[in-house]
Order: C-alpha cells, then sequence, then structure tokens
C-alpha cells in the first residue's frame, strides 16, 4: 500500500454485536494514531468517496456488497472475519489491530481482481447494470423445469444448452458456487472468467474458461417465467423469455483486496478447503 491513509471507513456486519464493539475498538485504536474514521451510521456515500481505506467486520456476504457499491474508484478494502469459511475476509478477529497498524504503514499486501458488469436487457430496454465481484448465475425458480439457453461469446453461437442452470465466475468467485459445481479454481491474477453448468442435459458441455476481454450473452429460451437471474448470490431478478444477459469486465474500477502478511493465496486454499489434504 502506497497511499498514506488519511481517513478509514468501517463498515461491519448488520445485528452482530461482537462486529460493533470490534469497530468501536477499532474507532478508538486510529483515533490514537490521528486518523479520521468514517462509519456507514453518518453516510455510505461520504464513507465511499473520502475514504482511503475501507475496513469490513463480518463475513464475505458483508465485503461482496460493499465491493459492489464502490463504483468510481479503487479503494483498498480489509476484511476482518467474523463469519465462518472467509475467502475474502483474510485477517482474523485476533489480527485486527496489527493488521491496522500494518496498513498504515503500507506494509500489507494487495490482491487486483478485476470484477465484471452484467446487465440485463428485456425487449431492448435495458432493467440492470450491475458489478459483479463473484459470479452471474441463471437458475430455476420454484417450478423444477430445464432452462433453454443460448451461449455467444463475442457475438459468435458457442451452443444452445438445456441444464438447470448456468454460473458465469471471476477468478475470485470460482472457489465459491462455480468449484461446487464442478468449475475449476482460477488463480486471481488470471485475466480471464470461467462458464460452468449446472447439471446439463449433455456430457459434453463441460467447463469453459475464456479471457475476461470476451462479452458472454446468454439467451433466455425457455417458455416458462421460472427462472431467476441471480447477482453475487445478493441480488435475484426473475427473468423472461427471450430476455438477454449480457456480461463483460468491468472497465472503471478493480478490487483491492488488502491481504495478510503471513497468507498467500494457496495457504487460503489449503486452510479453508483443505486443498490438498490427504487422510
Amino acid at each position: 500500500m502506497q497511499k498514506k491513509i488519511k481517513t478509514i471507513g468501517i463498515i461491519i456486519k448488520k445485528n452482530v454485536p461482537e462486529a460493533a464493539l470490534l469497530a468501536k475498538q477499532c474507532e478508538n485504536y486510529l483515533q490514537k494514531k490521528k486518523v479520521t474514521t468514517l462509519t456507514e451510521e453518518k453516510s455510505l456515500n461520504t464513507l465511499l468517496q473520502k475514504s482511503d481505506l475501507i475496513v469490513v467486520l463480518g463475513g464475505d456476504g458483508t465485503f461482496i456488497s460493499i465491493a459492489r457499491k464502490i463504483k468510481s474508484k479503487s479503494i483498498p478494502i480489509l476484511g476482518i472475519n467474523m463469519g465462518q469459511l472467509g475467502f475474502l475476509t483474510e485477517i482474523k478477529k485476533t489480527e485486527v489491530f496489527e493488521a491496522l497498524n500494518l496498513a498504515l504503514k503500507g506494509k500489507l499486501p494487495i490482491s487486483t481482481r478485476n470484477m465484471l458488469t452484467c446487465t440485463l436487457t428485456r425487449k431492448g430496454k435495458v432493467l440492470s447494470k450491475t458489478s459483479i465481484v463473484n459470479d452471474v448465475v441463471v437458475s430455476k425458480g420454484a417450478i423444477a423445469r430445464i432452462i433453454d439457453m443460448k451461449i455467444l461469446i463475442d457475438k459468435k453461437l458457442v451452443t444452445n444448452i438445456k441444464a438447470d442452470g448456468l454460473i458465469v465466475s471471476t477468478p475470485t468467485g470460482s472457489t465459491a458456487y462455480g468449484l461446487a459445481s464442478g468449475g475449476p479454481i482460477l488463480h486471481p491474477k488470471l485475466n480471464a472468467m470461467e462458464i460452468v453448468p449446472i447439471c446439463p442435459h449433455s456430457l459434453t458441455f463441460r467447463p469453459l474458461v475464456i479471457s475476461d476481454e470476451s462479452t458472454i450473452e446468454i439467451i433466455l429460451q425457455s417458455k416458462s417465467d421460472s427462472v431467476v437471474l441471480t447477482l453475487d448470490g445478493q441480488t435475484s431478478i426473475d427473468l423472461k423469455p427471450g430476455d438477454e444477459v449480457k456480461i463483460t469486465k468491468l472497465k472503471n474500477h478493480t478490487l483491492q483486496i488488502v491481504g495478510s502478511k503471513d497468507r498467500d493465496y494457496f495457504s487460503m486454499l489449503r486452510e479453508k478447503l483443505n486443498f490438498g489434504y490427504r487422510d
């Protein structure tokens, strides 16, 4: 971290007393260091505009929700894991003050991650345009019917697929739903996206890794209305026949994850996923 940190925004997971208490302790610690602190309670927009660093006390869900709200610049985010798995919130609760001290000195590593933009169009009208950290998922709703989709990459037909759904993931999100559905783990430094089918009705449609400079288009051909577009597991939109989902790389900023001085990506895989573990 090179830029001198003068203002730190602190965001907590809602309705978690332990996170609220730790946030107050962080504020007191930073005030003694002559660092201005901002909280979400006063103004989230001000926090996002003025912070040199954002500290998130919560799980990966809280981290992702804040990363998606950053619109125009790359603000480093330091995640303090108050939850369970914590791939993005690397710092343990017991390490928080050491991490803050090292961050102020510019001695913590930053991992730069590309994000995506997902645009939903219906009958030529754009209904939503959303920043994506992890993944875009087209899946079945309440009625268990097979989804019929056309997939194009850079306007070239890839295939027509019948499946329970489809995942388009960033390297960051490759350890989430994509991995659970049989997709590969992508190293976060790769400039790539992965396309992972969910229970395809074809043994020949395997997960596909492509450049994130490409444009993916998913056109819903099913006649059923019971199909859902889910964005980062946080936002859901009901799809209709003929809807077009376009996915491209986010152009105006990147995700900046402040990491631990003691852990690299592969140690996180071993710690969180028991990667390579043998009895």
